[in-house]
C-alpha cells in the first residue's frame, strides 16, 4: 500500500517538473521512458515463459509417473 502512494506521490511530481520543462527535454525522457518499459516488457514476457514451461514440463513427469504406476514399475528401482 505504501508503494502505491510512493507512486502516486512520483506522478504527482513529474507532472509538476513537467509544467517547467520544454517539450524537446520532455520528448527525450519519453524515449527514454518507452526504452524501459520495452525492456521490462520483455523480461516480464520471459518470466511468464520460464513459469509456463516449468508447469508443462511437471505435468509431463506427474503423467510419466502415472504411467509408470500403472505399469508397476518403481522410479526408485530404476
Amino acid at each position: 500500500m505504501v508503494d502505491e502512494f510512493l507512486v502516486m506521490y512520483m506522478y504527482k511530481k513529474i507532472q509538476a517538473e513537467a509544467q517547467a520543462t520544454d517539450m524537446k527535454t520532455l520528448e527525450r525522457l519519453l524515449k527514454k521512458f518507452r526504452k524501459v518499459v520495452a525492456e521490462r516488457r520483455e523480461e516480464y514476457y520471459q518470466e511468464i515463459g520460464e513459469k509456463k514451461a516449468q508447469k508443462l514440463r511437471a505435468e509431463r513427469l506427474q503423467r510419466l509417473l502415472k504411467k509408470m504406476e500403472r505399469d508397476r514399475v518403481s522410479p526408485h528401482e530404476l
